[in-house]
């Protein structure tokens, strides 16, 4: 069915009789971000209108929550509403990204909500989900495969200490215990995607037949906190002293990892 043979009702509708998505596409919204769109909506309004559906006296929100809640930090009392006659036809008309002044969701988020489509409103059919958000299906798998990969590697993406790209190699890697050890290095080092395809390479020639010994399994890791990062702060003593200026070195981050680190890890040890 096309969308032009489709009965829409275009009106404004109190804030008060509308209700959040049932399927909200947004793990976290930035307040700041909403709060500029908000002072946008106090100035010009809401320009595009959002999608809903009749739900008995109520309308469900399928698609511009955003601005909804954008409207209401402008203390507006009406929207711009598209009415549609049901959710499935909403949720083809909207098409996620077609959205003038959504906030660009996260891989993570759009993890979220492909998965949801996938499961609850395209009947496991991947070639609806694509259709439905104007996607290729590398891109709706890419996303559907970080959430159904490590849980701490989509934690990783979600937080974003690593790219969607890196997270992808590294759900790759088998063995959970290395897969973990090269997570922990991968955000402590700030990984591209060639330098985690190079480990997880490196890691497939250990078990090889050539070498039928596998290395040491790795010591767990704890979880990495984002360091204070002080442009001051020397690598090797780990001190900030202003008096100093800092020198910049080169070095590859497989070199750090495997020999700087461990050389200044026993010096510091070996000096108290």
């Amino acid at each position: 069915m096309s969308l032009r043979d489709v009965v829409r009702e275009f009106k404004e509708l109190p804030l008060a009789v509308l209700d959040r998505p049932a399927l909200d596409a947004r793990i976290d919204r930035d307040s700041e971000k909403v709060d500029e769109l908000a002072r946008d909506v106090a100035k010009r309004g809401v320009i595009l209108p959002i999608a809903v559906v009749r739900t008995g006296d109520r309308y469900e929100i399928i698609d511009g929550f955003t601005r909804y809640l954008a409207a209401q930090r402008a203390q507006l009392v009406a929207i711009p509403c598209v009415i549609y006659p049901t959710k499935d036809v909403a949720l083809e008309g909207v098409k996620y990204a077609a959205n003038l002044f959504r906030i660009d969701m996260t891989p993570a988020e759009e993890a979220v909500f492909f998965n949801e489509l996938f499961e609850r409103e395209c009947e496991h059919d991947i070639d609806k989900v694509c259709a439905l958000v104007g996607r290729t299906e590398f891109y709706v798998d890419s996303r559907l495969q970080l959430l159904n990969g490590d849980g701490e590697v989509f934690d990783a993406v979600k937080a974003g200490t690593i790219k969607l790209g890196v997270a992808a190699e590294l759900n790759k890697i088998v063995a959970d215990d290395w897969r973990r050890h090269y997570l922990h290095h991968a955000i402590k080092g700030g990984a591209t995607v060639a330098m985690v395809t190079g480990w997880r390479a490196d890691l497939e020639r250990w078990f090889t037949a050539d070498n039928p010994t596998p290395p040491p399994t790795p010591e767990p890791v704890a979880p990495v906190a984002a360091a204070v990062y002080d442009p001051m702060r020397c690598y090797v003593c780990g001190k900030s002293d202003h008096r100093y200026i800092p020198e910049q070195v080169s070095v590859h981050t497989h070199c750090k990892v495997a020999i700087l680190e461990p050389m200044l890890e026993a010096y510091h040890g070996g000096n108290g």
